[in-house]
């Protein structure tokens, strides 16, 4: 199941067809409390793994760009 969410919510993210079908970001992460630096060493956890699989920098800024433009949506003060 989270494969397919995440497949869903990259692609969508960046354009595809397909539709998003779990919680929006900001149900998801209500009551995680998660900092800053909690959101961005995902971040980085996530760009390592690209890296790992071989994708380029055009990939890598993509989803970097996806995930931060949900950021107020994970962190909440």
């Amino acid at each position: 199941q989270l494969k397919k969410l995440a497949t869903e919510f990259f692609c969508m993210g960046s354009g595809g067809p397909e539709n998003y079908s779990g919680k929006d970001m900001r149900s998801a992460h209500q009551g995680m409390n998660i900092s800053e630096q909690e959101y961005l060493a995902v971040m980085d956890d996530i760009v390592a793994a690209l890296d790992k699989n071989g994708k380029g920098d055009d990939v890598k800024n993509e989803v970097v760009a996806i995930l931060y433009s949900l950021k107020g949506d994970v962190i909440r003060v």
